[in-house]
């Protein structure tokens, strides 16, 4: 099998990454249905200014990534009011900003190498070009992904009507420090470079409730679990359905790839018809579950420790409904590839948790019925 990283600059292969992202994000996933559906073409205007880098396997793409260099942008406001970047423009200039996007990894690949290889590639050309900050935006799921990575959150959420909710996302380009702490595979790269002391001492000016990383996975053992335990004001295991008759050992190794997720009113935490199965849990707030037309009754109301879903994890179909927060809220974020592996390589645990998931499912089917 052959297996490459390049930067695109061939336009027949351009041509077969829009078609890549097509197949993907709209045939595979249904992540949205603004796309060229007659030549099954998945690209927009930014694709005009911006640089390209794929995985090809044997001559197919197998991975894509598009980085956006604002100097580049002949009219970068749209992209300025998006990722809220009024702060960086303050004290950066606009040579120094740049956006990645349309990061599309095709599930069989299974070479984490040749991914990393591609964020390397975008990274130094990047920093040749004297990048100092790198925006962006992410599924809640994949939150701890672009955390290893070196991205860091600094905002609240949003709706996205084509891709559903995001998290924006931010990437301080020379921060050795921070990119050291969560083990990022460009680390090395970084060092070849000065340290960015004057961006890290802005960031953490600017959005200091952000400065920590709250993902378990960067996290000392226990440490997590005690967050848990904080926001939710009691034993873990005692208040979260999904964690009874786990002892403490097992929560750790059950949470360790988990991450906390805070969220405003309105936010649309799950869309129906998508085909993403990640669990959640409500550690505070309110959520409502729609199932219905716009302006019917809610089919439930989710409240701290109630799991939701849970029905896309375990039967692997399109979400059913839409849960919307209603209230400001915390949700914790349980990644469905983890727990597909950790039940695979640990079934004792796996067996507990899905009894949880079983007797969930089972007391809302009794109660509904």
């Amino acid at each position: 099998m052959k297996l490459e990283t390049l930067r695109v600059e061939d336009p027949r292969l351009l041509d077969q990454v829009y078609a890549f992202r097509y197949r993907i994000y709209v045939e595979q996933e249904a992540m949205t249905r603004d796309a060229d559906h007659d030549r099954q073409r998945l690209t927009d205007d930014l694709d005009r200014y911006s640089v390209c880098y794929a995985v090809l396997r044997n001559g197919d793409v197998a991975a894509s990534l598009r980085a956006t260099y604002l100097a580049d942008v002949p009219q970068p406001q749209e992209l300025i009011d998006k990722f809220k970047m009024a702060q960086a423009l303050e004290t950066f200039r606009l040579d120094e900003i740049a956006t990645t996007s349309r990061f599309i990894i095709d599930r069989t690949l299974n070479n984490g190498k040749l991914v990393y290889q591609l964020v390397k590639l975008a990274y130094t050309d990047a920093r040749r070009r004297g990048v100092r900050l790198n925006y962006g935006d992410c599924s809640p799921h994949l939150l701890s992904f672009y955390e290893h990575l070196g991205y860091r959150r600094y905002c609240d959420g949003y709706n996205d009507s084509s891709f559903g909710y995001k998290v924006p996302i931010l990437m301080l380009l020379g921060d050795q420090r921070h990119l050291e702490e969560v083990r990022s595979p460009v680390i090395r790269l970084a060092t070849q470079y000065p340290d960015d002391d004057v961006a890290r001492t802005w960031f953490e000016r600017c959005f200091p409730l952000y400065t920590r990383v709250d993902s378990a996975e960067f996290l000392e053992e226990g440490a997590f679990l005690e967050l848990l335990a904080a926001r939710i004001s009691d034993e873990p295991g005692h208040r979260l359905l999904l964690l009874r008759g786990l002892d403490q050992s097992e929560q750790e190794q059950f949470l360790s790839r988990a991450t906390f997720l805070d969220v405003l009113p309105g936010a649309l935490l799950v869309r129906r018809g998508d085909r993403d199965n990640t669990l959640y849990v409500m550690l505070s707030g309110t959520a409502e579950v729609r199932a219905g037309a716009p302006g019917l009754p809610p089919v439930r109301v989710l409240g701290a420790g109630d799991t939701f879903g849970e029905i896309g994890f375990v039967a692997a179909v399109p979400r059913t409904a839409d849960v919307v927060a209603l209230t400001p809220a915390q949700v914790l974020v349980l990644s469905s590839h983890f727990i597909e592996r950790l039940i695979w390589d640990e079934p004792c645990l796996g067996a507990k948790v899905l009894l949880n998931l079983a007797r969930e499912l089972a007391t809302r089917l009794a109660i509904s019925t």
